[in-house]
């Protein structure tokens, strides 16, 4: 059935390319879980003049409808997305998705510009491929930090010159907006899970998971296990393993639809491993996060020649608290030490915001000004 979807969708796709003369900015979105990074900027770009925005989409559960103008299209994994890929003919095409060019996603000759938006607050040179951002033309970056981490790598290692623009973080809006600022609503007995994903076999989700959370339930802990899309890809047994020996436990819940906030605001605390989703949640929660640590996220194999700081360190050395992985005996006591630690260190938040110039308004409208100056006016 998805093939014959995305035969459907691929025809689709050449109907809407070829049914008038606007200019084409194209998104693309891997799963529904990374629709909510690109719906502000399509959502107030739709209804601007002389230009049509298409929506493409690789999960069949993404395709609801965004607006009476754009109506999402189902590519697929397969054939007739490297298809569309290859021979795509756009102005631009807007994506969250890393290494283009270095997998089947290949830059088409027939667009004029490749445009890159952030799925996370992490710095780009430790979480990320060397190569990563190479085969984009424009960067859409979170703030100052990441400007001058992209433009130091692109001296150092020779890389192509990219238009890099300080727009924001975009989902910041959707993160304040579903914000539940009265503290007070959050239950002290409930804790988040998010652990990051990595591309080693050594990692926390898949060796510690089940154990952190059988730990914190044994401790009448509420628990919520938040995950991330590319953990929904790469750790299928252990979530399978996860669902089987916690559906007994009332006061489990495993959160994957990532468009689903609600966790974020009941929680009290976050326990992690140093991946984006801690510095989304000091910012926008403004609660304590506790770190695992274990094994370190580097994907970038020349990570030590940089010598930059880590945005994601400085939150976790300045805020945080954590615990090594061999004291999760001890989990309840570092909770409690966790909450303590925070109430004295909160205010360090806004300063490492400041610090790094992370931008923090009118995100979407920022670069909505960036992709029109570009279209329109280059």
């Amino acid at each position: 059935m998805s093939f014959f979807n995305a035969l459907s969708g691929f025809l689709s796709y050449l109907k809407l390319v070829q049914s008038n003369s606007n200019k084409k900015i194209i998104f693309f979105s891997e799963s529904k879980n990374y629709r909510n990074y690109l719906l502000n900027l399509i959502k107030i770009l739709e209804n601007e003049n002389n230009l049509s925005v298409i929506y493409l989409t690789s999960d069949l559960n993404d395709l609801e409808k965004i607006s009476n103008k754009i109506t999402p299209i189902y590519i697929g994994t397969g054939f007739f997305r490297i298809l569309i890929f290859t021979f795509i003919k756009c102005e631009m095409v807007v994506m969250t998705l890393t290494d283009l060019g270095n997998h089947e996603i290949k830059r088409s000759k027939n667009c004029k510009s490749y445009v890159y938006l952030f799925h996370s607050l992490v710095s780009t040179h430790k979480g990320y491929t060397h190569k990563a951002f190479e085969n984009y033309d424009v960067i859409l970056s979170n703030g100052e930090y990441q400007k001058k981490e992209l433009e130091i790598c692109e001296k150092l290692f020779n890389f192509k010159k990219k238009k890099i623009f300080n727009t924001g973080y975009l989902y910041l809006e959707n993160l304040f907006k579903s914000t539940i600022h009265d503290k007070s609503n959050s239950d002290e007995k409930k804790i988040l899970i998010a652990l990051s994903w990595n591309k080693s076999s050594k990692n926390l989700f898949d060796n510690y998971a089940e154990d952190i959370i059988k730990k914190l339930l044994d401790k009448k802990f509420d628990t919520i296990l938040r995950t991330h899309p590319e953990t929904l890809k790469r750790s299928n047994k252990t979530l399978k393993n996860i669902k089987k020996n916690f559906k007994k436990f009332n006061n489990f819940e495993l959160n994957t639809d990532l468009t689903n906030l609600k966790p974020m605001n009941d929680s009290s605390l976050l326990i992690t491993d140093n991946g984006g989703m801690a510095l989304e949640y000091f910012i926008t929660q403004k609660k304590p996060v506790l770190y695992i640590n274990y094994s370190e996220k580097i994907h970038n194999e020349f990570f030590e020649k940089i010598k930059l700081n880590t945005i994601e360190d400085e939150f976790k050395k300045d805020i945080g608290t954590f615990i090594q992985v061999d004291q999760l005996d001890q989990l309840g006591s570092f909770i409690k030490k966790t909450k303590e630690n925070f109430h004295q260190n909160k205010e360090k938040i806004n300063t490492l915001i400041l610090k790094n110039g992370i931008v923090m308004k009118e995100q979407s409208q920022n670069a909505k000004k960036v992709i029109l100056e570009l279209l329109f006016n280059n």
